[in-house]
């Protein structure tokens, strides 16, 4: 199988690829940045360059069978400051990737938000079916590229499935960013940094490991979809901040300095998703429990960033 990575070098998408060589595809890669903690096999083919060049993607697009759709300027934490670029910068890309539909791709599988789609839950844990009232333009966003892929597959044939992850997880996330909060507290934790919480430390998120991501990942490449094709992915375990920092204190064996802040109106209080739609039609069900997560995390950070 031939598979083309948008964004595959990034978090997620660096282990998607990882994995998809393990299993024998071969794997482009279009993203506009390098890899960040590892080098790219060689065996992948690079693409450099930014979703507006339709040249790039055109020839991103040369012989592959499934693209998976990755790539995203944004973070919703952000996106609220300028919705204008947010848009810009993320949904016109991914309609640009109409190109799929004229190359005759066999899947296009597109990684939504189920942290963002829904907006304030109004029945836990989540299911498909639940009103879609984002709040943030990365919601939105998220949400707009959804329906055009929809529609691509309406109107043009597009075969395509959706994903919708809570929050992943895992090796190679940014500790140093804003997004990715189990990767931010076991750096600060080691370091002797303080810890932010914004509101109280009983908001709940739903986290599965990045290992578990890209089995939904593949499952929506390779399974045969019939009437479903949007799918919620968790951990299936609703989890608030403060289990969160006692966890991660036990990982890195040190006590946490916490710094409590007003809340921010674009984080919704509670997060967790119901899963049984991906497991009854495509098998898929989280493996890696959030503490043997956690000690993969901690053993790969106390080597790239040892104190």
């Amino acid at each position: 199988m031939k598979a083309l990575v948008v964004g595959g070098n990034g978090f997620i998408g660096s282990h998607l690829v990882d994995r998809l060589l393990i299993d024998g595809w071969d794997v482009t890669v279009i993203d506009s940045c390098e890899r960040r903690y590892d080098p790219m096999s060689p065996a992948v083919r690079f693409v450099r360059g930014e979703l507006d060049r339709e040249d790039l993607i055109r020839e991103a697009l040369t012989g592959v069978e499934v693209v998976f759709h990755l790539a995203w300027a944004t973070i919703h934490e952000v996106s609220g400051q300028d919705p204008v670029k947010d848009a810009v910068a993320n949904l016109v890309p991914t309609i640009r990737l109409d190109a799929c539909r004229r190359a005759r791709i066999r899947r296009f599988v597109f990684a939504s938000s189920g942290g963002t789609v829904y907006g304030t839950a109004r029945q836990l844990p989540i299911p498909e079916t639940h009103p879609q009232d984002p709040i943030t333009p990365y919601g939105i966003t998220k949400l707009a590229a959804e329906k055009y892929v929809q529609m691509f597959g309406r109107m043009h044939g597009l075969d395509f499935a959706i994903l919708r992850p809570s929050t992943p997880y895992g090796p190679r996330q940014n500790p140093l960013g804003r997004q990715g909060v189990i990767a931010v507290m076991l750096y600060r934790i080691a370091h002797g940094l303080p810890i932010t919480i914004w509101g109280e430390d009983t908001i709940t998120r739903d986290y599965f490991y990045i290992s578990d991501m890209v089995e939904a990942l593949v499952l929506c490449a390779r399974h045969e979809l019939k009437e479903h094709r949007v799918f919620n992915v968790g951990g299936g375990e609703e989890v608030s901040l403060r289990q969160l920092i006692d966890s991660a204190e036990g990982v890195a064996g040190k006590k946490a300095s916490v710094i409590f802040e007003a809340a921010r109106n674009f984080d919704v209080p509670r997060l967790s998703l119901d899963t049984r739609l991906a497991s009854r039609e495509m098998g898929w069900t989280p493996k890696v429990s959030l503490s043997e997560g956690m000690n993969r995390t901690w053993r790969w950070m106390s080597k790239a960033f040892p104190t």
